[in-house]
């Protein structure tokens, strides 16, 4: 094998670690469950939740383009996931139609974290990847990023398929389609809404700092029509990290490559501690006792959520964010183990979730596989609605 082809496999596996790693400690109703890893000398086994519905490309192929309104179910919940991942400083970087698969209830399930990272708002990525009808014009353009705003991007594309039965940008010529995602004109139907119109043109939009933010997406006339409210992130209320830190869940934070036990544990200490964090901390208890009693839970409720997730940004790094995965992880297993013990003491079985064991493999989660920058583009040639399946180029140089 040649130093050249070593650098590929170690980089695929290293794709493969961190996407069992981060898929280990996500838990979202729209985003398919890892229960287990199994890891062999020279394969990983993941068992995954079963989604019985299929693709969404098979979808979209057998119905054609969807009535906004059965569209929005699907656009709040796919709002809905990537909120709770760029919460918990991830990122997806490939979202596509074919990562999203559709149970027989009618409800989304995002796949395929294998592109996925860590980010921090304080740094870049450079790892320019993802499908190419998907991804945005910056990743062609080879321009480091932040992380969000290339899924803003992506699910402004796949918003564009629901609603119009295909991709916004299409071509024969490799060369050409490249040049029209970069230009970035995009030809609406004229059956559109004008709110739909607008919610698309505010995501697709070629200039990154200038694209619409997630907390735009959700609060967009559009996506909340005949809704009372916001789709929720399904992201845990959390308080700011105090001391002293729980070394049960450092233990569990060894496989994201942050360091030995105490190198993560002086590191989150140094957080937690700085004055940015403790100021950030303080605003946030202010905000938690200033909630008025006098209005109605909901509103309550509501008017919180909104501005604590404007607060929990400088409290929010990849550190405390999978901090914060592995104790709801743990908690979470702990009343899985509560109540199988409860079930056995009066007789009965259960045939639920399997209890996830520990899953510690080296992985660089913030920095990219390689000191340079990386290139992993998908070239996908799309059909239109005549029923014909996508062709997947793999590997086209940008």
């Amino acid at each position: 094998m040649t130093p050249a082809q070593q650098e590929k496999e170690d980089n695929r596996e290293t794709r493969t670690v961190r996407e069992a790693s981060i898929m280990m400690v996500l838990h979202h109703p729209y985003i398919v469950s890892l229960y287990e890893v199994m890891v062999l000398p020279h394969h990983y086994y993941m068992v995954l939740e079963h989604v019985d519905g299929g693709q969404m490309l098979d979808y979209i192929i057998s119905h054609g383009k969807l009535k906004e309104k059965h569209a929005r179910k699907f656009a709040r919940q796919i709002a809905s996931s990537l909120d709770y991942c760029h919460r918990n400083s991830i990122v997806h970087r490939d979202l596509k139609i074919e990562n999203i698969l559709i149970s027989k209830s009618g409800n989304i399930k995002i796949i395929d974290f294998g592109l996925s990272n860590l980010y921090s708002s304080r740094s870049h990525l450079s790892t320019f990847c993802g499908s190419l009808y998907f991804a945005a014009p910056e990743l062609l353009n080879a321009k480091v990023y932040t992380g969000p705003e290339v899924d803003i991007w992506s699910f402004g594309i796949v918003l564009y398929v629901l609603v119009c039965g295909k991709v916004p940008f299409d071509d024969q010529s490799m060369p050409a389609l490249h040049a029209k995602i970069k230009r970035g004109f995009v030809e609406y139907p004229a059956w559109l809404s004008n709110d739909c119109r607008h919610l698309l043109s505010r995501m697709l939009v070629t200039v990154p700092s200038q694209r619409a933010t997630m907390a735009e997406v959700l609060a967009h006339p559009w996506m909340n029509k005949s809704y009372d409210a916001p789709q929720p992130s399904y992201c845990p209320q959390r308080s700011p990290l105090t001391e002293p830190l729980d070394m049960s869940v450092i233990r569990g934070m060894t496989g994201f490559e942050f360091g030995t036990e105490q190198e993560i544990e002086q590191r989150l200490l140094e957080i937690v501690r700085s004055e940015s964090y403790q100021t950030a901390a303080k605003n946030w208890h202010a905000l938690n006792m200033s909630v008025s009693g006098t209005l109605s839970h909901k509103k309550k409720m509501q008017s919180f959520a909104a501005r604590e997730a404007e607060l929990q940004i400088p409290l929010t790094t990849p550190l405390t964010s999978i901090y914060h995965l592995v104790r709801e992880k743990q908690a979470r297993e702990a009343m899985q183990q509560m109540s199988a013990q409860g079930r056995r003491l009066h007789g009965g079985f259960s045939f639920g979730r399997p209890e996830s064991p520990a899953f510690t493999i080296n992985i660089d989660t913030v920095s990219e596989p390689t000191s340079q920058s990386t290139t992993v583009i998908d070239s996908s040639a799309k059909q239109e609605s005549d029923g014909k399946r996508s062709s997947i180029r793999n590997g086209c140089q940008l």
